[in-house]
């Protein structure tokens, strides 16, 4: 579980406060609100990303995939590969897996195109690939439907699912169909602003 307590963001033109909440372990939490309300802003606290103030505890073995992908000047199988070699891990031994995620998220004839030349989709679907395969303890995905069509989404649904067995899935979407397919918890913030 994640706990958050007397969470708050300062930015030079605003502060943003958030009320306590308890994040279950094993599951998918949706956080949604409005535009501004501090769905972004929750995720990267949760990821260290931004300085905060507060006490956020649990395992934070935590990746974190933005709403815009950046992907490497290389293969799209080299960006998917780049975690497991900063963390030299045995690439070998992951590669069944790298195949397997490849095949679920209709990757695989592209593994070894370019992945600066892939469209926006195809894109999203490899940065998303690149935060899973070094199985991280908890996944921050910040708008994951976005470019992504319908059979797309299907597919991205299918393995969060099965990934919510091994990890703990936060997500921020507008995606009201993404959602009541997913969510076991929602979160909804209101935006409480100084």
């Amino acid at each position: 579980m994640i706990k958050v307590t007397d969470l708050k963001v300062i930015y030079p033109e605003l502060t943003i406060t958030f009320d306590d909440v308890e994040i279950k372990e094993n599951a998918i939490t949706f956080i949604r609100g409005q535009n501004g309300s501090g769905k972004t802003t929750l995720l990267k606290s949760l990821s260290s990303l931004i300085t905060y103030e507060g006490l956020i505890e649990g395992n934070l073995d935590i990746t974190y995939n933005s709403p815009k992908p950046i992907l490497f000047n290389r293969s799209v199988l080299e960006n998917i590969l780049y975690p497991l070699k900063i963390r030299k891990f045995n690439i070998d031994s992951y590669m069944d897996t790298v195949n397997d995620y490849a095949k679920k998220l209709c990757l695989s004839p592209l593994l070894d195109k370019h992945a600066h030349k892939l469209s926006d989709g195809e894109q999203k679907k490899t940065s998303i690939l690149r935060s899973i395969i070094f199985g991280p303890k908890i996944l921050l995905l910040d708008e994951p439907t976005t470019s992504l069509d319908v059979e797309s989404i299907v597919e991205l649904a299918l393995l969060l699912k099965e990934l919510k067995h091994s990890m703990t899935i936060i997500i921020v979407s507008h995606d009201r169909a993404f959602i009541e397919e997913l969510y076991d918890d929602v979160i909804e913030l209101g935006g409480n602003y100084v």
